[in-house]
């Protein structure tokens, strides 16, 4: 009896240990860990490429560091934008091109290229068109601004915003210009625009498109004589080391566009559009503000380095001569814009 018991007891200890290895625990295990109710689903951040061409930190360039980081923010973080400034992604008209076929998502120009693409948005660059600051303020405020952005979305390039430069002024390493006599026969550089080339025509200067990249080369080797450009870009360029004058004619006011692809723009919500249609207008509005306010402190660190500024007294002369170039435009495009831009107060 004593040995039969003994085997029953080792049987039971067998038993007993096999039910522990296969977890026959006495406690149950714990549940697996719930996700939060309240927790957000992973999502993918979008990465866009933005393109423009001038130097980092200039006007351009901080107008596009303002948007990106206005876009990451209200897209809490969904959409990044990787800015690619001094050409990387192409010049000019090459940047436009890419933003049109979706190499470019984004770029930011100057505004007058765009009358490459849509001739009706040459209004913008009329000679003496804008009376001062405040009217281009409110212009930017307005309807007319609006409907404007909206002509380029035919040709896949959606505008978004204005960022307003400045206006601009003469440059000469000859002498300053005071009437429009002195600017008889002077090799200038002006932006690719017909506009431009049509306004230094009816001055009576030699008026020379030509890429931006190229001026200070031209300028330092006396290819050309002249420029005409806002008093920051003057300044952020070093178009003082290559020009002595500037005489600040005031004939033209700057505008640079930040520009997206249509298609892209299309294919989001229309809380996401909206969301990068407002970013695109604030981050204008604050550079261009900036722009503004840095306007006398360039003038002055000009001076300090040797650039004689010069008042054009009587701005009435040069303007007396802009009539042909009126004209042209009105035989070649709508009045529809001029005058509304004309009549605001």
């Amino acid at each position: 009896m004593k040995k039969r018991g003994m085997m029953l007891l080792s049987v039971l200890l067998i038993l007993s240990m096999l039910l522990t290895a296969c977890g026959g625990s006495s406690e149950p295990a714990a549940p697996a860990e719930a996700p939060a109710a309240n927790e957000p689903a992973s999502t993918e951040v979008k990465v866009f490429k933005l393109g423009h061409i001038a130097a980092p930190g200039t006007a351009y360039d901080n107008f596009a560091n303002e948007f990106a980081r206005l876009v990451s923010e209200r897209s809490e973080g969904r959409y990044e934008i990787d800015v690619f400034p001094a050409g990387q992604l192409g010049v000019d008209r090459e940047l436009m091109e890419s933003l049109q076929i979706g190499n470019v998502d984004f770029t930011i120009i100057t505004a007058s290229d765009i009358n490459q693409f849509v001739p009706e948005m040459a209004v913008q660059d009329l000679p003496y068109l804008f009376r001062d600051w405040d009217h281009v303020e409110k212009f930017l405020d307005s309807d007319i601004a609006t409907e404007m952005y909206r002509l380029t979305d035919s040709v896949g390039m959606t505008t978004l915003s204005f960022m307003p430069r400045g206006f601009r002024h003469v440059t000469s390493n000859i002498e300053p210009i005071m009437v429009p006599d002195d600017l008889k026969g002077l090799k200038i550089r002006v932006a690719e625009s017909e506009t431009y080339i049509d306004t230094f025509k009816a001055l009576g200067a030699n008026a020379q498109a030509m890429a931006w990249g190229e001026v200070f080369t031209a300028l330092q080797q006396k290819t050309i004589d002249a420029h005409e450009n806002t008093i920051v870009t003057t300044r952020d360029y070093k178009i003082d080391e290559v020009q002595k004058y500037m005489s600040e004619t005031g004939h033209f006011f700057a505008f640079a566009a930040l520009q997206m692809n249509t298609n892209l723009l299309n294919g989001m919500s229309p809380e996401d559009q909206e969301m990068i249609r407002q970013a695109g207008l604030e981050a204008a509005k604050t550079l261009g503000l900036e722009q503004k306010a840095n306007e006398e402190a360039a003038k002055t660190e000009l001076e300090s380095k040797g650039m004689v500024f010069n008042a054009v007294e009587d701005k009435a002369a040069f303007e007396a001569l802009m009539t042909p170039v009126y004209d042209k435009f009105l035989k070649d495009h709508s009045g529809e814009y001029l005058e509304a831009i004309k009549a605001i107060q």
